[in-house]
């Protein structure tokens, strides 16, 4: 357990500090959530997200690493960075394109190629496939205007008004499954997907890997 510890905090020189409200005041969840919502925004770009975390963070990670999946996405454990799509082709473009004969395609994520060293993709790897099963609790969250980061907007009705405030999208975070020293969070924007993976940091969580990116 020493040696996995030890090895667990060689990963956060890779996570960055954010501002906001003191770790003592959120719950270990809402922390959690927190320090994703500042690597989504660290690009200086805002961020519309549900107001409510929706799902399990691992049952894609579960289902790709016994199944097919990493034959076609490169699915491996990198530096974590924001998670900007591209612009999305809307419904009608995609039933024109097929009506016209066309091919219809959603951009695929762009392929990552700066996997973190091989010791930690095996140890977050092995940490999220432990916690993945249903039977392990599922803690969900609800985002409060009061402790979001800078630039995150949580919103809570369709229509909202995306363009004024600057968002181009709307993101979902999953709910977080975590062992007393780790942690994992799904994103989902679009058709893309992500998973970032946390440690504690003292009192606080650091995002120290991103998983993916697939397609859904």
């Amino acid at each position: 357990m020493r040696r996995l510890l030890l090895a667990l905090a060689a990963l956060l020189p890779l996570a960055g500090c954010g501002k906001g409200p003191a770790p003592d005041a959120l719950d270990t969840d809402e922390k959690i959530v927190r320090s994703v919502l500042q690597v989504l925004a660290s690009d200086g770009k805002p961020v519309c997200v549900s107001r409510l975390t929706f799902g399990s963070p691992l049952s894609q990670f579960r289902v790709a690493t016994r199944g097919q999946l990493p034959r076609y996405y490169d699915l491996d454990w990198f530096p974590p960075l924001p998670w900007r799509p591209p612009a999305m082709p809307t419904q009608k473009q995609l039933r024109d394109a097929v009506a016209a004969g066309r091919d219809a395609n959603i951009p695929e994520p762009p392929a990552r190629t700066d996997p973190l060293p091989r010791e930690k993709r095996s140890i977050l790897s092995g940490l999220a496939f432990a916690i993945s099963p249903p039977a392990t609790e599922l803690h969900s969250v609800r985002l409060r205007e009061s402790w979001m980061p800078k630039g995150v907007i949580p919103r809570w009705w369709p229509g909202r008004g995306d363009a004024k405030l600057g968002c181009d999208a709307n993101y979902v975070l999953s709910g977080v499954k975590r062992t007393d020293h780790a942690a994992f969070v799904a994103v989902r924007v679009h058709h893309w997907g992500t998973l970032y993976g946390l440690v504690t940091h003292g009192d606080d969580w650091r995002v120290v890997g991103q998983w993916g990116p697939w397609l859904y």
